[in-house]
């Protein structure tokens, strides 16, 4: 078999990864993709530990089905909780949801900076730790933001009902002086222009999907599975339940006619 031409698997707790299948698509607009949004079980981000690995072998399980030849992860909160040891247990390369860390670093001037996440990947402290590796006098600001990622799973991508609680997250990292914050939820870019008028010029917002992207790419290259076609990649939505909503939140990154949508159990 011609594994170059398998799709690649993009799978979150909702629909917070598209904007990471946004960023492959650009990259890489030839590759296959198919993404699996658990929109049946989300937000992720107040689970314990223990149901969030369970949902991940899950979406695992989905992908090796549909047989894919890679699993990007296009959730914070499975990254910081799962990854390191689920990558483990399958036969295809898994990539964790990248923290934006080498962005921000080369972005921010005064060394410290904002990471915007859910509960349960502050509580992790995954980006301080890497940090703390990559550059000790690097300065990390932490700010749990647990309502916004179920905001956006409904769609309110505007309005008081969203600005309430942004006020609430962007005040504090407004009095911190950071220059850079890292958008730690892939939920997050879908209101990154609220972000943005909240903080003002001052700050530099930095979405790890792109650096997801370029790490997939290598991947795939260092592994000759860069599929060589010249036609458009197909991709194709999968969603645990309401999918027409999936649908509708994904026309806001990309085009209608480019994609297919179902409905499918993990169970």
């Amino acid at each position: 078999m011609d594994k170059t031409t398998l799709p690649i698997g993009v799978f979150d707790s909702g629909v917070g990864g598209l904007t990471v299948v946004n960023k492959l698509r650009m990259l890489l607009p030839h590759e296959n993709i198919v993404y699996l949004g658990d929109t049946k079980r989300n937000p992720y981000g107040e689970r314990t530990k223990a149901e969030i690995f369970q949902f991940t072998r899950d979406l695992l399980g989905f992908m090796t089905q549909v047989n894919v030849k890679l699993v990007a992860i296009g959730c914070g909160t499975i990254t910081a909780t799962s990854y390191d040891t689920v990558k483990h247990e399958v036969n295809y390369p898994v990539i964790g949801m990248s923290r934006g860390l080498h962005t921000a670093m080369a972005t921010s001037n005064k060394k410290k900076i904002a990471v915007f996440a859910t509960p349960l990947t502050i509580a992790n402290h995954s980006h301080k730790k890497m940090a703390a590796q990559i550059d000790p006098e690097i300065e990390i600001v932490e700010q749990a933001c647990p309502a916004l990622a179920n905001l956006v799973e409904r769609g309110v991508l505007f309005g008081e009902e969203v600005m309430k609680p942004l006020r609430q997250y962007t005040e504090p990292i407004i009095a911190s002086g950071v220059d850079t914050a890292i958008l730690g939820c892939t939920h997050y870019p879908f209101v990154q222009p609220l972000f943005e008028q909240l903080c003002g010029e001052h700050m530099v917002f930095v979405d790890p999907a792109h650096e997801m992207a370029l790490e997939t790419l290598d991947v795939l290259k260092k592994a000759h599975l860069l599929n060589e076609s010249p036609e458009q990649g197909y991709l194709r939505l999968c969603f645990t339940a309401e999918e027409e909503r999936g649908a509708a939140l994904a026309q806001h990154l990309i085009p209608a006619h480019e994609f297919t949508v179902e409905k499918v159990s993990l169970t």
